[in-house]
C-alpha cells in the first residue's frame, strides 16, 4: 500500500493524514493520531502522572532515552516520577505525527527548564506501540545529556 499524502498542518510543518484508530475501548481508541498525541503530551507537560499512567496498558513496556527498558504500569510510573524530579520543567511542541498500523511515531521539540533555571530545547523522537486504545510500548529517542550538563 503507498503511503498517505502529507499534508501541512496549521503550524506550517508537516503530519501524514490523518487515519483513525478503530474499535479501540481506551482512551486513546477511536481518535486521530494527532489527537492521541497531544494528550499523552499534555498530561505528560501538566505532570499528571496518573493521567498518563491512564493511558497505558498494566503491561506497558517504556524506554526513555538510554535509560534501562521498564515493564507494567508501576515501572512506568516509577520511571516517568523519576523524569520528572530529574528537571525543573519542560514543554512538548509537536512537530509532525504519524501513523502506520498500531505505530505513532512523534517528531518532537522539548523545551526543558533545568533545575538552575537554564534552559534548553532538543530534538526528540518518540515511538508508541498502541493497543485496545492504550499505549502498550512507549519509546523516547532523544540525547537528553545537555539537559544535565
Amino acid at each position: 500500500m503507498p503511503p498517505a499524502p502529507s499534508l501541512p498542518n496549521m503550524s506550517g510543518t508537516w503530519h501524514r493524514t490523518p487515519q483513525q484508530s478503530e474499535g479501540h475501548e481506551g482512551p486513546l481508541g477511536g481518535l486521530g493520531p494527532f489527537d492521541q498525541a497531544r494528550i499523552v503530551f499534555s498530561a505528560f507537560d501538566a505532570k499528571d502522572v496518573s493521567t498518563l499512567a491512564s493511558l497505558v496498558s498494566d503491561d506497558v513496556v517504556i524506554r526513555l532515552g538510554n535509560t534501562e527498558e521498564a515493564r507494567g504500569k508501576s515501572a512506568f510510573v516509577e520511571a516517568v516520577d523519576g523524569f520528572l524530579a530529574s528537571v525543573a520543567g519542560f514543554h512538548h511542541h509537536i512537530l509532525n505525527v504519524w501513523r502506520n498500523g498500531d505505530a505513532l511515531i512523534v517528531q518532537l521539540e522539548v523545551q526543558y527548564t533545568r533545575h538552575d533555571g537554564g534552559e534548553i530545547t532538543l530534538p526528540c523522537c518518540n515511538v508508541f506501540q498502541l493497543g485496545g486504545g492504550l499505549v502498550v510500548d512507549y519509546r523516547s529517542y532523544m540525547d537528553i545529556s545537555p539537559v544535565y550538563s
